[in-house]
């Protein structure tokens, strides 16, 4: 927390680009009036913003790209291949794919602190939308741009949704029930309740937090999923992982995550000493608590481990 008696520096000319902190005041806007909040005296509510992103912060927001690793829709089609050479193109053309849409939206922000003024917090996701009207006049092109916008959310979304469905019922329901306990329309209609279940609770979510900034929500998802990475590493290459350590590293990482997402007052931007991102610790506990927990309880039976990590014999194609 800042002292109230600092006084507050005028953010730098490219506020963006700089590893220097300096910080802003800015009167509190409410979202649905867009007008001035004032306090009992009649006198604008004001906040500080910070500027510049420190050397630590930017180092251990490495970790938010390994949430990848642990999206439904691509998780479970990693889960499904028979060989990884079923990948060998996504893995050359995923990068190249990511780098052609990405980098155009990263330059952009940052033309933006050479444009335009400095970005209050509230405005800050209008500014592609805002460089966006600035460059290009033509409504036709603007509408494209929106409607391909649209199209590659709705897309993520669609499939994320499936797979949730897809997950909870063959690995949920059908294995605590057993698989022969409903038959395939049943098993349809509890996947599809079970997604019209998980997009009524994001809409309400997305209600309650309507007035929060939506990138900074983003990175609040991304750090649990790439807090569980762990995890999954464990599972597929590390004999010594057990359920219980499994269980243990969920438990912590959510434990942890909360914590961490109620003291940001529940998705605001939060970092900690030095600016040390929360998905860092949220990962080092994942990671801690496996280990940990693997190592003191009962390694897997022989079975199970010649089940799941096959010599090379076995893995051999039959006739070689």
């Amino acid at each position: 927390m800042r002292d109230p008696g600092e006084k507050a520096l005028p953010p730098p000319e490219h506020p963006l680009l700089t590893r220097t902190l300096a910080t802003a005041t800015y009167p509190r806007i409410d979202p649905r009036t867009r007008q001035p909040v004032l306090d009992e005296e009649g006198r604008p509510r004001t906040y500080q913003r910070e500027y510049g992103i420190p050397p630590l912060m930017f180092l251990t927001y490495m970790f938010i790209p390994l949430s990848v690793g642990m999206f439904p829709h691509l998780f479970q089609h990693w889960l499904t291949a028979k060989s990884a050479k079923t990948f060998r193109l996504t893995l050359i053309a995923h990068p190249l794919c990511i780098m052609i849409v990405w980098v155009p939206c990263v330059l952009i922000g940052a033309w933006a602190t050479g444009v335009l003024p400095p970005v209050p917090p509230e405005s800050l996701a209008s500014v592609l939308s805002r460089m966006v009207k600035t460059l290009v006049g033509s409504p036709i092109l603007v509408g494209l741009l929106t409607a391909g916008i649209l199209a590659a959310i709705m897309s993520s979304l669609d499939s994320q949704f499936h797979c949730m469905g897809t997950i909870f019922t063959n690995d949920i329901v059908l294995h605590l029930a057993g698989e022969d306990r409903y038959s395939d329309r049943q098993v349809v209609w509890l996947a599809r309740l079970f997604t019209i279940g998980i997009v009524t609770l994001t809409y309400l979510l997305a209600l309650l937090a309507m007035d929060a900034n939506v990138f900074d929500l983003a990175v609040w998802c991304f750090t649990g999923f790439a807090s569980l990475t762990p995890l999954v590493i464990a599972a597929l290459y590390w004999r010594g992982a057990t359920k219980a350590g499994a269980f243990t590293s969920v438990i912590a990482t959510i434990v942890t995550w909360f914590l961490f997402f109620r003291a940001s007052g529940y998705g605001g931007e939060y970092t900690l000493a030095g600016g040390v991102m929360p998905v860092a610790i949220c990962f080092a506990t994942g990671a801690g608590t496996m280990v940990l927990v693997s190592l003191a309880t009962p390694r897997p039976s022989p079975q199970t481990i010649a089940k799941f990590f096959p010599s090379p014999a076995e893995q051999a194609p039959p006739g070689r």
